[in-house]
Formats: structure tokens, C-alpha cells, sequence
């Protein structure tokens, strides 16, 4: 006899006895081992997603407000120190034991500037992806479901916000409401929710007409569940895609505007402003621009790998591939 039937099997002046289930630690354990051995780009790209994370959340340091705990930051010092009396001796050094990455042009520890900068450069990312998310899965699943009605409307004011060119629209909000990382975001994310949208309403076009979407209004499913119960498992697999995308090409937005002297004030140490100080010391001090660069280029890389592999799980005609 089994063990699973005898599991089962009710004797005579017994209770019935149930397997029990694997606890939620259980079940995510073996989820992950499971797409870890499925996707394994995947899975390396989502720890190096984890580990920048790790540095943006304890790079500076933070302090738990619940439990009031303050944790130590992993910088090993204030990403604005110097010494005014050693400048001339600190400035612009290679990388060395006391500094990994080496010094900037007032002697600042590059190393700590990175890690501040990774909470500044990860939060604007994240903020971005939030807000273009919710933005355009939101207006793109109602407009298009309603097509003859609501769409129209829609696609007239997305047209005229496509109209506008994204970096003159940026560098003229930056000059009426400065230079901050809030101003960065709410732009950004409400331009790329307007782009997403585009893509993402042909999408939903398309199923509209799908067979299982008549038969579903056939038996008197609402509007409400055949979006969120039909429609939107559906397209889920594009909105991940996108929305890992956006996190990338956010912090990449970032960094060109900085470049070109239109990004967030420099006195924010993100990747791009640190990329931009480093412009006049080039030749004397590359790894300014190198380890700015190096997290930038991670950044996209981990991002997107963890997309791709993500979508592959989401995507129905997808599932189940190697």
C-alpha cells in the first residue's frame, strides 16, 4: 500500500486524515528553485536585480521606523567627506585599499558616492516603473475594451502628449519646477506610460475578439471580470516586460540628461551626475566615469534578463518552454 493512499484510506473508528499542505516558505522555496533551474539567465539576473537592491536599502544606512532599529550603512563613509587639508594628496587616486573605486576631484571616496547614489538611482527607477505601470494598464485596459467610446477620446490626448518631444518636455519642467528626483519621476512616468500604451492597446485589440472572450460575455460575465479575469492574465506577460524595461531606462534617462546638463541638480549624487563630474578628468582619472558606468550597464543587464525570463513564465503561448 502506498503512502499516499494510505494517506487517505479512512479505517474503521479513525478520523480522516489529510496531508498536510507545505507552508508559504515551502512553497516560495520550491517555486524559486524551480524557475532558477527553468531560467537560469533569469535567475542571475534577478540577483543581481537582489544584490542592487541590497545596496540602494543599506548602502547609507536606514532606519527601521517600526521597530526603531537604525542599520549600520555598508559606506564606508558619508558620501560628501573630505578632508580640506589633504585634498591635493586624496584627489582623483586610483582605486586602493582605504578607497576600492578610488577618489573624485575633492577626494570624496568613490565607493560611498556609488552606494548613496544606487538608493537615489534605484528609487527614481522604481518610481517610474510604479507610476508608468499603474498609468498605462489602467487607461490602456479600459480604453481599448470600450473602444467605440472611451478609446477614441484616449488616443486623441495620447497623440497630442506624443506630439511633444520627451526631452524638451522634460528640460522645460525641470526649469519651471527644478531639478528634483519627484519632478524626474512624475514626468517620466507619466511619458512612458503614454508610450507603453500604445503597444499594450493593440494587445488588448486583439483579444477582444478572441473566442474565449465572446463566450465569457455569452454567459453574463461583467465588463469588470472579463478585464481583470480575461483580459489582463493575458496581457500580463508585456506589462512585465515593459516594466522592467522602464526601471532600466529610467536611470538611463537619467544619466543622458545629466550628461547634457539637464538632469537632477548636482548636488544629488546619482550614477548620471557622477558620470557627468567625471567628464573633465578623463584622461587623469577614467574610473570616475568607469564604476558609474559599470552600475549602470548591470543595472539594464540584471533588469532585463529577469524581465525576459519573466515573461516567458507569464506568456501563455510562452509557458512552459525552456
Amino acid at each position: 500500500m502506498s503512502q499516499e493512499s494510505a494517506v487517505f484510506r479512512r479505517a474503521e473508528g479513525e478520523e480522516w486524515l489529510r496531508p498536510e499542505e507545505p507552508g508559504f516558505l515551502a512553497k516560495s522555496a520550491r517555486g524559486l528553485w524551480k524557475f532558477a533551474r527553468n531560467k537560469p539567465l533569469g535567475a542571475f539576473g534577478g540577483l543581481l536585480v537582489l544584490i542592487l537592491l541590497v545596496f540602494a536599502a543599506f548602502g547609507p544606512g536606514m532606519t527601521i521606523p517600526v521597530v526603531g532599529v537604525n542599520v549600520p550603512r555598508l559606506a564606508p563613509y558619508y558620501y560628501d567627506d573630505y578632508d580640506l587639508a589633504k585634498v591635493q594628496q586624496t584627489k582623483l587616486n586610483g582605486p586602493s585599499i582605504s578607497h576600492i573605486m578610488g577618489t573624485d576631484q575633492r577626494g570624496r571616496d568613490l565607493f560611498s558616492r556609488i552606494l548613496y547614489g544606487s538608493r537615489l538611482s534605484i528609487s527614481i527607477g522604481l518610481g517610474v516603473f510604479l507610476i508608468s505601470t499603474v498609468l498605462s494598464t489602467t487607461l490602456t485596459l479600459v480604453s481599448a475594451y470600450y473602444i467605440r467610446s472611451v478609446d477614441l477620446i484616449m488616443q486623441r490626448v495620447i497623440e497630442v502628449i506624443r506630439f511633444v518631444p520627451e526631452l524638451i518636455l522634460l528640460v522645460a519642467l525641470f526649469s519651471i519646477y527644478g531639478g528634483t528626483p519627484l519632478t524626474f519621476v512624475l514626468a517620466l512616468g507619466i511619458l512612458n506610460g503614454v508610450n507603453t500604451s500604445r503597444v499594450l492597446r493593440s494587445i488588448v485589440i486583439g483579444l477582444r475578439g478572441m473566442p474565449f472572450i465572446e463566450s465569457a460575455k455569452a454567459i453574463g460575465a461583467s465588463d469588470r471580470r472579463v478585464i481583470l479575469k480575461h483580459i489582463l492574465p493575458n496581457v500580463a506577460f508585456y506589462i512585465i516586460v515593459s516594466s522592467t524595461s522602464a526601471v532600466a531606462g529610467a536611470i538611463v534617462a537619467e544619466a543622458g540628461l545629466a550628461i547634457i546638463g539637464f538632469g537632477i541638480s548636482p548636488t544629488y549624487p546619482t550614477w548620471g551626475n557622477l558620470m557627468n563630474a567625471s567628464r573633465e578628468y578623463l584622461r587623469v582619472a577614467p574610473h570616475l566615469a568607469v564604476f558609474p558606468a559599470l552600475m549602470i550597464a548591470i543595472t539594464i543587464f540584471g533588469f532585463r534578463l529577469l524581465g525576459d525570463a519573466l515573461r516567458d513564465v507569464f506568456d501563455p503561448r510562452l509557458r512552459g518552454s525552456r
